[in-house]
């Protein structure tokens, strides 16, 4: 029910006025009509505008008559005369009802208003004896003019616009002049696409007659266009060069019309300001009962999308509607399709194929109007109608983005469906077209699908927020069904086949004890759960994987109770998940020390761990300032990488790299910060003091080194694609400790020293190095690496500039004579710039590249000393470089 029914007045008051506007002329304005005015469809415009042949009103009995009781039926007698005296009468009651249609709820109405439209527009043509006539009206928010016509296979009308100031009518509509145009119009240079369309239709123009309609202060409403003058009562059915009237269109027809004009325009604007009205009144109701819905669904994806398909069909009456999500990571659309009430079928398709796939590709919308087998790239869709018994006649595909104005879908609406009583579609009529098919969606229907789609996009943006919340879960429980803390698996009546001696620890009892035989169901009670529920689910394959985090475990003997991560998983066959054998328990103890114990695994080494479980102060809340180094690493140009990549071959790389690079930071003392992505940030002399943390730091960077050559090593021999890194080390003091609230905290470090060190890893990439350290980190270790010193440069956010190291390797390890002669010509390169003889460093710089032609950072201060011989630095420089990026 319409929400504004309630303020309708009664049909006492509203039948009287219908009664009234209807009292002149036989016609019922609570019919629904259907004919059309319109019998071809035409361009003839320079901007393809479409024309509508209305010659057969010429014909006896007037081709503007249709069935009893329309406005068509009724004009069609009419003389001028007598056609001037019913719409100034009509002019004067529309003023009496204009105020009272705004409380009307009457959806059939649009059809009534098209026609009407049609109707005047078909008269205004017969009384100015003009074969065809259009009138455009103007849509000033879009600066667009627009009219409706007859679909050719006689489908509802079709919206058409174009730009208000394109071809004659837009002329017409810029300076608000008549443009009459006699006999031979194809002499005109305006008649270039005209021209066109004649050899595609044979439909030939002779005259136009073109002209505003205005309000009185001169405002344009619309603009009505006339296509060749007609000799009076010529006999329809003669050619039309034999009926034209070569003289054209005279300046008594546009006395004529302007005669009228005004209560047509009266017309005009009234049925367009209802037509407005219900349309927004429509929307508004639509919106408000699909967003009330969208509101209450469920987190479920699978929910979310089948009922934002069933709001997006009902809004729009579409017979169907298909939702499709976009993949990035595998560059595909798919979507699920409902198979039974809880079987879904998932379909894929990469992205750019099909229309749903073309939107997902551009953001684009796509509205094929109806007949869609007429549509360039349809032959797809006749396939797979034909494969699937069904017949496409239009179609809407949009864009949905999410509140960061991602694309994330696309809603695509199948077969506008009239409004009515039609007998189902039988597919044995393929490829015939089914009459509620014969329709198509308009502009309107794409704006009320773009405030809809918002709403659907906030809705899949939470389900998906929540699919990923439990895939994490999932992973946790697969990670938790591996631990082997307690185990007890059963058969499929929940008897007891094998307990190991973690689980009987668990359950008080004694590794003599036997347990084998006995019901799980009765020897497992949780405190504040039902294990005996749970583990009948399991067996009956009514949930196969349950995870109860944190329960307390009751003990068969004794008092001891344990906390404890539950996990029921049945035990099914491989082929058959219905196929049940059995259930697996697993008992994971979490006791508080453990619990701790294994967290902090994660991130430091067993040493480091077993210190602060004995010094809790050193992990309190908030933070100290410590001196210590941090280091950050990344894989060079990850992005492209994982392009190229499948998402599960991902995870193994990174899984793999990850193992590696953390056990390097083990070794000498580190802990693991966080992961950042690809990224590893790990921190040296923090929570625990560390002597020497900037060789430590240094050390583990060699070694990083030193693994990743194995790493790539071992891929490539799999005909896998190796990879790159950068590390930056930098040496501060900081503000480390646990940062955060009391709920969710983070053992981290912050600081300009941490952002440095972060920095400095991405000027790795500008030097074309793998390690950058910075000087505070050089500094204790000089006397026992190979470095040299890269550049001396100002980060972005700093204004003190630093001197920057490239870390070549340790002084344990041997180089080769020709890095350090590398390292030779370099410094003295740098001491020539820094001294501003730029024409000498450039020679020792040539000599690096000589060297090594692939030494970046040489060739960068190459083109440094270019522009400052050509750019004299000012008398403060002092030879520091500003990175402009992070």
């Amino acid at each position: 029910m319409n929400p504004a029914s309630s303020h309708l007045p009664d049909s006492t008051v509203i039948s009287p006025i219908l009664e009234n506007l209807a009292e002149p002329f036989p016609l019922e304005l609570r019919s629904t009509p259907t004919a059309s005015a319109f019998e071809t469809v035409e361009l003839n415009d320079e901007r393809d505008v479409i024309e509508v042949q209305s010659s057969a009103l010429a014909k006896s009995n007037s081709g503007l008559a249709s069935s009893k009781g329309k406005f068509a039926s009724f004009l069609a007698p009419l003389t001028q005369d007598k056609f001037k005296e019913v719409v100034y009468d009509v002019e004067h009651k529309l003023q009496i009802v204009n105020q009272t249609l705004s409380m009307l709820d009457m959806q059939g109405f649009e059809t009534i208003l098209e026609e009407m439209l049609n109707s005047i527009t078909a008269k205004t043509g017969e009384l100015l004896n003009a074969d065809r006539t259009t009138i455009y009206l103007l849509d000033e928010e879009k600066n667009e003019l627009y009219t409706t016509i007859a679909s050719g296979n006689g489908g509802r009308a079709i919206e058409i616009r174009f730009p208000a100031d394109q071809g004659i009518a837009g002329e017409v509509a810029t300076f608000k002049r008549p443009v009459n145009i006699p006999y031979d119009f194809f002499d005109d240079p305006r008649s270039a696409q005209a021209k066109i369309q004649y050899k595609k239709t044979g439909y030939r123009t002779y005259t136009m007659l073109t002209l505003p309609l205005l309000t009185n202060d001169g405002t344009l409403v619309a603009v009505v266009q006339l296509i060749n003058k007609l000799k009076p009562s010529c006999n329809g059915v003669l050619p039309l060069d034999q009926r034209m009237h070569l003289s054209g269109f005279t300046p008594y027809d546009e006395q004529l019309f302007t005669e009228f004009a005004p209560s047509i325009r009266l017309i005009l604007e009234s049925s367009r300001s209802f037509y407005i009205a219900t349309q927004k009144q429509r929307a508004a109701n639509a919106l408000i009962k699909a967003t009330q819905s969208l509101s209450q669904s469920s987190l479920d994806l699978d929910d979310t999308l089948k009922r934002v398909m069933d709001e997006a069909k009902q809004l729009m009456n579409a017979d169907r509607s298909t939702l499709w999500l976009i993949d990035r990571a595998r560059n595909e659309i798919w979507t699920r399709i409902a198979i039974s009430a809880d079987t879904y079928k998932e379909l894929r398709l990469p992205i750019g194929v099909g229309f749903a796939g073309q939107v997902a590709a551009t953001g684009e919308v796509i509205n094929i109007a109806f007949d869609l087998y007429d549509h360039d790239g349809a032959e797809t869709a006749k396939q797979t109608d034909k494969a699937n018994g069904y017949r496409t006649c239009s179609l809407l595909c949009m864009p949905i983005h999410n509140a960061d104005d991602e694309l994330i879908g696309v809603t695509q609406l199948v077969n506008k469906t009239k409004q009515g009583e039609f007998p189902a579609y039988d597919p044995q009529d393929w490829p015939q077209v089914p009459e509620q098919w014969k329709s198509s969606f308009n502009r309107s229907d794409q704006d009320f699908m773009e405030t809809f789609n918002i709403q659907a996009g906030v809705a899949l943006q939470n389900a998906r927020l929540f699919e990923t919340v439990k895939q994490q879960e999932q992973m946790q429980r697969d990670i938790l069904r591996s631990l082997s803390n307690g185990v007890i698996s059963t058969d499929k009546e929940g008897t007891i086949i094998a307990a190991n001696e973690s689980a009987k620890k668990l359950l008080g009892l004694k590794g003599d004890d036997v347990i084998e035989g006995r019901s799980v169901a009765e020897l497992i009670k949780i405190e504040k759960g039902n294990f005996s529920s749970w583990c009948r689910m399991a067996l009956e394959a009514r949930n196969q994987q349950q995870y109860y985090p944190d329960r307390t475990l009751q003990p068969v003997r004794g008092e001891e109770q344990h906390s404890i991560n539950l996990s029921i998983n049945t035990i099914a066959d491989a082929n058959d998940s219905q196929k049940i054998s059995g259930a697996l328990v697993v008992m994971d103890d979490i006791s508080d020390e453990k619990r701790l114990k294994s967290t902090m695994y994660r991130y430091m080494t067993q040493e480091l761990a077993e210190q602060l479980l004995e010094n809790p102060d050193a992990a309190k809340m908030g933070g100290d300032r410590k001196e210590v180094t941090v280091l950050f690493s990344d894989i060079r140009s990850y992005t492209t990488l994982t392009e190229t990549l499948k998402a599960e071959e991902v995870v193994e790389m990174l899984n793999q790299y990850f193992e590696s690079m953390v056990e390097a930071v083990f070794m000498h003392k580190g802990i693991l910060d966080k992961y950042i992505g690809d990224a590893i940030m790990a921190v040296f002399g923090s929570p625990l003091p560390l002597d020497d943390h900037e060789w430590m730091a240094v050390k583990t960077a060699v070694e990083m080194r030193r693994r990743l050559a194995i790493f790539n090593t071992q891929r490539a021999a799999r005909n896998q694609q190796t990879i790159n890194i950068g590390i930056g080390i930098n040496s501060d003091t900081v503000i480390s400790g646990n940062i955060g609230c009391s709920k969710r905290m983070e053992f981290t470090a912050i600081g300009d020293g941490v952002n440095l060190g972060a920095r400095l890893e991405g000027a790795s990439k500008l030097y074309g190095t793998d390690i950058v350290i910075s000087e505070s980190t050089y500094r204790p270790c000089a006397d026992r690496i190979w470095a040299r010193e890269l550049d001396f440069i100002k980060v972005k956010g700093k204004n003190k500039p630093v001197a920057v190291y490239e870390l070549v390797g340790l002084k344990t390890d041997a180089i080769a004579d020709q890095t350090k002669r590398v390292i030779e010509h370099y410094h003295k390169a740098r001491e020539h710039y820094l001294k501003r003889k730029f024409a000498v460093a450039v020679a020792e710089f040539a000599a690096v590249l000589e060297i090594d032609c692939h030494d970046q950072a040489a060739a960068l201060h190459m083109d440094r000393c270019q522009y400052w011989l050509q750019h004299p630095p000012t008398e403060d420089w002092d030879g520091s470089w500003t990175l402009t990026e992070k």
